[in-house]
């Protein structure tokens, strides 16, 4: 294989739960230039040789749900990784276990835990970090979480609420994430399945929680989903993977324009641009076909929102570009 085309590298994805899967973050890594080793359970000890190890999940207690072997297991293999500098990735209860391998003790969260899709705020540090670039200061992403950590020594906190500090880390080459970007609407309606008690403990029944969080997830996959892609990216980076596409935004709505030009919204982040003119993208459409098109530019025609909707030239004029579709390039990003 040519040096402009890197090996393909393994990502040890470990659930605390069968049922949750990768969520968002599998296709995002997917096209970092990862494989897939997904399982749950305690890990192995060629693990800590692996080119990046993620652990995830969702428990709202640390030590409530999780036997303590297995939350040690996870917890040493984390602490093996940082001393050696190599990336790994926590999420949900996976960022508590990286946490705890840097050193923190993990507490119950003295507010109660928090449940469902509400504002998170980004931090000096994180407001000037790539992994956030095109972000607003604050925006909304789903929470699910009852413990919290103290001060960690060495890390940068990049993202915080008042009732949990330390919603996204980074220590070393490690990436700690206590919120859920991972999570679309079908893997949420499995964990209310799966966990009702956790919703009970802010006051709901499962079908009311339901109605009210999936409408506002839908709103943020967008940013959520571009986060995955930037966390999947600077893992690839850590570890020398790469060559695969990269997740852009997902079409909501699209505008024909003369000859073979398209609108296509949300579009991209309107701080900083991710794209240039004459960048080549791929729309892949829900059934899974695709269209090509070229970038024309941007146009924001006076709204102030977060994205700025993109202008494309179609490379076949009467494709259809349905909602749903992801907009995907194979050239490197700009930031």
């Amino acid at each position: 294989m040519s040096e402009s085309s890197p090996s393909p590298r393994t990502a040890v994805v470990l659930l605390h739960d069968e049922e949750a899967g990768p969520g968002l973050l599998g296709p995002a890594l997917r096209r970092a230039g990862f494989t897939l080793d997904v399982r749950s359970g305690a890990p192995n000890p060629e693990d800590t040789e692996a080119d990046l190890v993620v652990v995830m999940g969702r428990a709202l207690g640390l030590q409530e749900v999780l036997p303590s072997s297995l939350v040690e297991a996870q917890r040493q293999l984390l602490a093996r990784r940082l001393e050696s500098g190599r990336p790994s990735l926590g999420l949900g209860s996976g960022a508590l276990v990286l946490a705890a391998a840097a050193g923190a003790r993990v507490h119950p969260g003295e507010k109660g835990p928090v449940l469902g899709v509400h504002a998170v705020s980004l931090t000096t540090e994180g407001l000037s970090d790539p992994l956030f670039a095109g972000f607003e200061e604050f925006f909304d992403v789903l929470h699910w979480q009852g413990d919290s950590f103290e001060p960690l020594h060495g890390a940068v906190v990049l993202a915080s609420t008042a009732r949990y500090p330390h919603q996204i880390f980074r220590v070393g080459h490690s990436y700690g994430v206590q919120l859920h970007p991972e999570v679309d609407g079908g893997l949420l309606e499995r964990w209310v399945q799966v966990a009702p008690q956790d919703v009970a403990r802010v006051g709901l029944e499962p079908e009311a929680f339901l109605k009210r969080e999936t409408p506002r997830l839908a709103r943020v996959q967008q940013h959520a989903m571009l986060l995955m892609e930037r966390l999947a990216t600077f893992c690839a980076r850590q570890v020398g993977a790469g060559g695969g596409e990269r997740y852009l935004f997902t079409v909501e709505a699209i505008q024909r324009l003369a000859g073979r030009g398209v609108l296509l919204s949300p579009g991209i982040p309107r701080r900083t641009p991710i794209v240039r003119v004459g960048q080549t993208i791929s729309l892949k459409r829900p059934d899974g076909s695709r269209v090509e098109a070229t970038v024309r530019g941007m146009a924001s025609f006076g709204e102030t929102g977060a994205a700025i909707p993109l202008l494309v030239l179609l490379n076949a004029p009467d494709a259809e570009v349905p909602p749903g579709s992801e907009a995907l390039t194979s050239e490197p990003l700009t930031v």
